[in-house]
């Protein structure tokens, strides 16, 4: 969030693009250069800005328009009038500064347009034929060049990403691959050496899904295979071409031929299981008619994808050669099944929602007669239909299991948790007081019935001393003090003081949460989770809160499965996996080209070498370039292999029962999966009751209870002494900040300090861009590694340093020792402290800490000491 917050502020800087046509606001750059990220990654190479200028652009058009409007000045007789009317509205509508969409559509033939026996001069001919080729010209150059400018920002954008990355030692999962294959370029000197380590380390290769593999992952392993194999080792890849799913994330499925073809000198075995274990007979046989060579055929023309692909017969056959193997057979035992297709001819997705819904909720009526909640899985396209599903199926008050229902802020309890931490941010909030104080966390803590607190504060409102100057909480603090004294003033009085994070450990003990929702603690755990990890991102309760209002969707789901609920996935999570009864309430077949993101009619070409091209390419532009059109087919073919892929996954997850709604539309465009089941086909098999509903019962909740947490206010004492003295955030600022100086300050021995200070206090900008005077601190850090007293702690000559070293007591509680120094014979402990303020209570830490360190070593002699950060000064630990 960092690194991300410092580009955008990069961008506001340097948006300096030639924004030609208006095709990206402000506002998009951002999101297009998030794409320009992925997509470098994902293919492993850099992308290549085409040399060139607007300005060559727009010559070429004003020298086109002045040519047009000549034409135009001598229309033969007898040409189409259709052809005639655009050039003129053309004209009369357009500057010479015009938009290639602006075009008139007939220029993209090289012939002139005439009528039935009537016939132009060669002159107008030839003049129309340049015409046309200037425009193709203009077309091609325009689409190499239409992402140029956006490239060189993305270039510069990328040098300065590196560096905030590299100076804060971070590392993207999406890098990895590509930092990989860095690393293994057959041009890096250290090449030989890394394939040496790692190649006598392994001999052996299985690698599972490998039709989602990319090129990228598998050119990384290369070498190291066939090194594996001349030496008599092995490869074993398995997967299924016909479930790519993840071409967007890179998977090439292509690689299956390749890898085959490459390793032909060495003994190669293809094996292709056809034998599915999982589906009963009908729905076995309903995948193998519908996956048939015959069937697609029919549904790749009656659907127009034969046309989308330009009646070219060798991609028609790469899409059926996908599903070449597709054929299976069934276990004679699993000798029923049944399948239901029902197509819906709705007129917009507003009346298919209408009727869809009904539909699923009268289905799930009729099936938990035969089987029990768990076994139903509905399979949705995406999150948004899965939240769309999920809220028929609340509402209708099914058990339900999605995403939607496991987001740790759609938990109500969690809710609750919130509202209280808004009051402590802002206590003039009595919506957020109130709505805690009516909950049943509050009831269940304080004993209290929620009828009793709802009438409190109705009675309030009838007196109108609600909202009249007095906030809530002071009117509760004067009818319940002994409550508000026990449950609330500590949290009242100390905000701002304790973390967020201790914080909220103090509210679930003091609330009693692990006693009384034993039921919801992998939410309260998650949440808790939640709350450390943004930490440091969120010093304050005022950021978290301010975080909490649009946080990323895929940092809040909990990992829980219920006892016997519906369970909805989206198609891409549920591959793998097995469901007894599969419900698809959306077949459709969204057929995006773009690789640069929908709505960007952008494509990415593989240029010569680590180079990559975006093109722009509309309808337009395929009109006049043949090459252009050969690029949108290709990715149109992928992306259709794609959708057919993703319903091919759809269609086989189903053990007993399947059922398939089709919609006729796909958005605003026409859904093509409407035609994949041919038409009057609408039933195979037939239901049965399954000897399944009662083979297992439900599975009871483990129930784990929550860790018993210390007060840690009494915690935040023994670090800071007395809490008068910590009047406010910046004290806990300073404190976090010396910590995190010092954690980075390892062994200084033969180092240069003044370096090791700049590239640290280069790290503390980042990582605290509030701190105005980060030079006081750092001289501060100067003066202490400078320190004649302490320089044995900072300059180790003859042991190792570690800096916030964890260690676990007796009674599996985490500690964590600031500086641990290890000598062959001693282990040396360093505490840090604001100030000698109960210095009574860190002498008993320190003494805590050489108790823990001594039972992990006997052996060595261990010894503590107080750093105090404000004097400089160290005082020994006896034990």
């Amino acid at each position: 969030k960092k690194i991300f917050n410092l580009l955008e502020e990069f961008l506001s800087h340097y948006l300096f693009v030639e924004n030609r046509d208006g095709w990206f606001p402000k506002n998009d750059i951002k999101s297009l250069m998030r794409s320009f990220f992925n997509l470098s990654n994902k293919f492993g190479k850099e992308f290549e800005a085409v040399e060139g200028k607007t300005s060559d652009i727009i010559k070429m058009k004003r020298n086109i328009y002045n040519k047009v409007i000549e034409l135009s000045k001598s229309f033969p007789e007898g040409i189409n009038k259709t052809a005639q009317n655009s050039i003129v509205k053309f004209i009369e509508k357009n500057n010479s500064i015009f938009e290639i969409s602006n075009l008139p559509t007939k220029f993209y033939q090289s012939f002139v347009p005439m009528n039935k026996n009537k016939y132009c001069s060669d002159e107008f001919e030839e003049n129309w034929l340049n015409v046309h080729d200037e425009i193709k010209e203009l077309i091609e150059i325009d689409s190499i060049m239409a992402y140029s400018p956006y490239i060189k920002l993305f270039n510069r954008l990328i040098c300065f990403f590196q560096y905030v990355s590299k100076s804060l030692d971070v590392v993207f999962l999406d890098e990895l691959n590509r930092k990989a294959s860095s690393l293994f370029n057959e041009d890096m000197t250290s090449v030989v050496e890394i394939y040496y380590r790692l190649s006598t380390r392994f001999k052996h290769y299985l690698i599972d899904e490998f039709q989602d593999t990319s090129g990228l992952q598998w050119n990384n392993l290369k070498m190291m295979v066939e090194d594996a194999l001349s030496c008599g080792g092995s490869l074993f890849y398995v997967g299924d071409r016909k479930q790519a799913i993840y071409r967007f994330r890179g998977g090439d499925s292509g690689l299956f031929h390749e890898i085959k073809n490459y390793f032909e000198h060495f003994k190669v075995e293809s094996v292709y299981l056809k034998n599915n274990w999982r589906s009963h007979k009908e729905i076995v046989g309903f995948n193998n008619n519908i996956f048939s060579r015959e069937n697609l055929i029919r549904f790749i023309d009656e659907s127009a994808i034969r046309f989308e692909l330009d009646n070219d017969s060798d991609y028609v056959g790469q899409i059926l050669n996908t599903f070449t193997d597709t054929e299976q057979t069934f276990n004679p035992e699993n000798d029923c099944g049944y399948v239901c297709i029902e197509k819906i001819n709705e007129k917009n997705q507003e009346e298919r929602d209408d009727i869809m819904k009904p539909k699923i909720l009268e289905l799930i009526q009729e099936l938990i007669k035969r089987f029990r909640y768990t076994d139903i899985t509905i399979l949705a396209r995406n999150n948004r239909e899965v939240e769309l599903i999920t809220s028929w199926l609340i509402e209708a008050d099914y058990p339900v299991e999605s995403e939607k229902t496991l987001n740790v802020l759609n938990n109500p309890l969690i809710k609750e948790i919130i509202s209280f931490l808004k009051f402590l941010n802002s206590p003039i909030d009595d919506l957020s007081f109130g709505s805690f104080i009516i909950g049943e966390i509050f009831s269940s803590a304080v004993g209290i019935p929620q009828v009793e607190i709802r009438k409190f504060i109705f009675d309030l409102r009838k007196e109108n001393r609600v909202g009249g100057g007095i906030p809530l909480y002071r009117l509760f603090r004067q009818k319940y003090e002994d409550i508000w004294n026990k449950y609330f003033n500590i949290y009242f009085k100390n905000v701002g003081i304790l973390s967020n994070y201790e914080m909220l450990t103090s509210i679930y003990s003091a609330f009693r949460i692990s006693e009384n929702f034993i039921e919801n603690q992998a939410f309260f755990m998650k949440f808790l989770e939640l709350l450390k990890i943004k930490e440091d991102e969120y010093i304050s309760l005022r950021d978290f809160l301010e975080y909490l209002k649009a946080p990323l969707d895929n940092e809040l789901y909990v990992n829980v499965t219920m006892s016997d609920s519906i369970k909805i996935f989206t198609i891409h999570k549920a591959k793998g996996l097995e469901f007894p009864v599969v419900i698809i309430p959306f077949l459709c077949m969204n057929i995006n080209t773009e690789t640069g993101g929908k709505g960007t009619s952008s494509y990415v070409v593989h240029g010569e070498g680590q180079k990559i091209n975006l093109f722009r390419i509309t309808k337009k532009h395929r009109q006049y370039s043949s090459d252009l059109e050969k690029i949108y087919v290709e990715s149109y073919k992928q992306a259709c292999i794609d959708e057919l892929n993703n319903i091919y996954v759809a269609l086989t997850r189903a053990k007993f029962e399947l059922y398939i709604f089709i919609p006729k539309k796909s958005g605003s465009s026409n859904n093509k999966a409407f035609y994949i089941v041919p038409e009057g086909v609408t039933e195979c098999g037939k239901k049965k009751a399954y000897d399944i509903k009662n083979k297992k019962d439900p599975q009871n909740i483990i129930k784990f209870n929550f860790s018993q947490y210390k007060d840690w206010i009494e915690t935040f004492r023994s670090e800071f002494g007395d809490l008068s003295r910590v009047k406010n955030y910046d004290k806990i600022l300073e404190g976090n900040l010396y910590h995190s100086v010092l954690a980075k300050m390892g062994n200084c021995n033969n180092k240069n300090i003044e370096e090791l200070i700049k590239t640290v206090s280069d790290q503390m900008y980042l990582a605290y861009p509030m701190v105005e005077n980060m030079t006081y601190y750092m001289k501060n850090i100067k003066k202490i590694l400078n320190n004649k007293i302490l320089k044995d702690f900072f300059y180790v000559s003859d042991g190792y340093v570690e800096c916030e070293k964890e260690f676990v007591n007796f009674y599996g509680d985490l500690k964590r020792i600031d500086r641990v120094i290890t000598k062959d014979k001693q282990i040396i402990i360093i505490d840090y402290k604001i100030s000698k303020e109960n210095q009574n209570e860190h002498k008993q830490q320190v003494r805590e800490y050489i108790n823990i360190v001594e039972s992990i070593y006997p052996e060595k002699r261990v010894k503590g000491f107080l750093l105090y950060l404000d004097e400089c000064s160290v005082l020994e630990v006896l034990n």
